[in-house]
């Protein structure tokens, strides 16, 4: 970085200054400055106050860098990752550097803030306890972090972390990288349950939740377990059943492992993903014709006519190789829905 601020200095003195901003933030970051030498760094830069609120505290310096009072007011400000934002009390036009200053502060801030925080060293407690790669040592660390009571049986509730996150008062909530995207991970106890627990469960409430996949319950040395079912749920999800619990699928939780681990697509998926490319509404019929008792319950809950149900049905049978009105292929119907999703779910 010092390189290349040099080699800008001759060609362009704005950019040289830009580049010297990161280079400060980066050089504080890489120290573990604490967030009042972030903020003394943003004033010593910008020449005015700067200030964080976050988790319910403020903190602010004035333009020497001195610990003073907030004043109220309206401030050039950026968010942070956990709700909180930094701001900087520019009076009068903007200076050229106060957004790379605020931006670097904001990114120095929230790392800052996820070192030292009791909420974000729940969240790599939760992480690890899910985490199969982990040592039985660190999970075990992690459970004492989290209070968690080795006599009682969890379940991890996996939901799309572009799904609005749903209020979970203290209980600890990590989104985890996954080969389907980010996905939220929260720690349930499956004695008492939480409230979301519960409402998934609940039939009627079951439509109005945002895709949820409910995991195993287990003991907490095998938390990774749950976590895994509850990926596999959440997969396992659509538009008519948002909220799917690990515990009611039965053979289908080693079929999905024995899917994922195939090096090609199963026929039946491929053929069922073949046909709702070529028909995108295909997918709510077969869904419905699957899991209904006939066609005419089907043509019902889609809203389509019912000698029109009859008539798609049959060609969707052409299509797929099977009669879907059979119950034997109802049965290949729902596996072949399964496999499908398990393929094509992501939550990027």
């Amino acid at each position: 970085m010092q390189e290349l601020v040099g080699r800008l200095t001759a060609v362009d003195a704005e950019a040289t200054e830009t580049l010297k901003v990161i280079a400060y933030f980066d050089a504080l970051v890489n120290g573990h400055a604490t967030t009042e030498v972030l903020l003394r760094g943003a004033a010593i830069l910008s020449g005015c106050a700067a200030g964080q609120t976050v988790g319910g505290k403020t903190m602010r310096v004035d333009a020497t860098g001195t610990r003073a009072v907030a004043p109220p007011g309206e401030w050039p400000s950026r968010s942070l990752e956990d709700g909180g934002f930094v701001w900087i009390e520019r009076t009068g036009p903007a200076h050229a550097n106060d957004e790379m200053i605020l931006e670097r502060l904001a990114i120095a801030a929230g790392i800052a803030y996820e070192r030292t925080s009791p909420a974000a060293a729940s969240r790599r407690a939760l992480q690890t306890i899910i985490d199969d790669q982990a040592s039985a040592e660190a999970r075990s660390d992690a459970a004492k972090r989290l209070h968690v009571d080795v006599r009682a049986r969890y379940r991890i509730v996996a939901t799309p972390d572009a799904d609005p996150a749903v209020p979970t008062g203290r209980v600890p909530v990590v989104v985890v990288g996954t080969p389907y995207g980010p996905v939220r991970a929260m720690l349930a106890a499956d004695s008492d349950g939480t409230a979301d627990c519960d409402d998934a469960r609940d039939g009627d409430k079951r439509q109005r939740q945002p895709r949820t996949g409910i995991g195993i319950p287990t003991a907490p040395a095998s938390l990774p377990e749950s976590w895994a079912s509850a990926l596999v749920a959440l997969r396992l999800s659509s538009p008519r059943e948002p909220v799917v619990d690990a515990a009611e699928l039965g053979a289908l939780l080693p079929l999905a492992r024995v899917a994922d681990e195939a090096p090609h697509t199963m026929p039946d998926a491929a053929a069922l993903s073949d046909l709702v490319a070529a028909h995108p509404g295909a997918a709510a019929l077969l869904d419905a014709i699957a899991t209904t008792e006939s066609l005419r319950a089907a043509s019902v809950e889609t809203g389509l006519h019912h000698s029109t149900v009859q008539a798609r049905a049959g060609q969707y049978s052409d299509v797929l190789g099977f009669d879907i009105r059979s119950p034997r292929g109802k049965v290949r119907l729902s596996l072949a829905l399964a496999l499908y999703r398990l393929a094509t779910s992501r939550f990027d």
